[in-house]
C-alpha cells in the first residue's frame, strides 16, 4: 500500500526519487511557510497579527491565536520525539498553556519557535525509515504514517481556526471603532 502511494506521490511531484517521508516533511514545512495546496499557511496568516490580537479571547473559542500556535509548536515537538522513538508525556494542558505575552518581541519569539519546531519535526520525519511507516510509532499507538501525516492534518485544522479567529477579532475591532 505505501509503495504504491509513494509512486503516486513521485509522479505528482515529478520525481521518481520522492518518498513518502520526504513528501510529508515538505508538506509540513509548506503549511508553516507557504506553497502548500491550500494556498494558506501559518506564516502568512500570522505575519500581520499583533500581540494584542494574538492574546485576545473571543466568544468563538476558549483559545487565543497565541494559545493555538503554542499548541501547534508543542505537538511539533511531541511528534518529533515520537518519530525518533521516544515516548512522551502529554500533560493536561496539551500545549495550550501559552506563556503570557507582553510585547511584540514575545509574540515574534513564539512565532519563531513554531517555525523552528516545524523544521525539527521535518528533520525527524526525513529520518524515518520508509519501511517502518506501517509499524506503530510507539507500542500501542497507530502507525508511523498515520501519526506523521496526521501531524500535517492537525496543523491544517488549527490553521482554519486561526484564520477565523483573526477575521473575527478584526471585525470586532472595526465595529468597536
Amino acid at each position: 500500500m505505501y509503495r504504491s502511494a509513494a509512486l503516486a506521490l513521485a509522479k505528482l511531484f515529478g520525481s521518481e526519487a520522492m518518498n513518502i517521508t520526504e513528501a510529508i516533511a515538505q508538506h509540513l514545512l509548506e503549511v508553516h511557510e507557504g506553497n502548500n495546496w491550500t494556498e494558506v499557511d501559518l506564516a502568512h496568516v500570522l505575519h500581520d497579527v499583533t500581540v494584542a490580537e494574538a492574546t485576545t479571547l473571543t466568544a468563538a473559542s476558549p483559545n487565543t491565536i497565541a494559545a493555538l500556535l503554542h499548541h501547534l509548536t508543542f505537538w511539533n515537538q511531541i511528534m518529533a520525539q515520537r518519530a525518533q522513538g521516544h515516548a512522551t508525556e502529554i500533560g493536561p494542558a496539551n500545549g495550550f498553556d501559552v506563556p503570557v505575552l507582553h510585547t511584540e518581541a514575545d509574540w515574534a519569539a513564539l512565532q519563531a519557535n513554531n517555525i523552528r519546531s516545524a523544521y525539527e519535526l521535518a528533520a525527524a520525519i526525513r529520518g524515518v525509515a520508509e519501511a517502518s511507516l506501517s509499524e506503530p510509532i510507539l507500542p500501542h499507538y497507530s502507525s508511523v504514517y498515520k501519526n506523521l501525516q496526521g501531524s500535517v492534518e492537525h496543523i491544517h485544522y488549527h490553521l482554519g481556526q486561526l484564520v477565523l479567529l483573526k477575521q473575527l477579532i478584526r471585525n470586532q475591532q472595526r465595529h468597536a471603532e
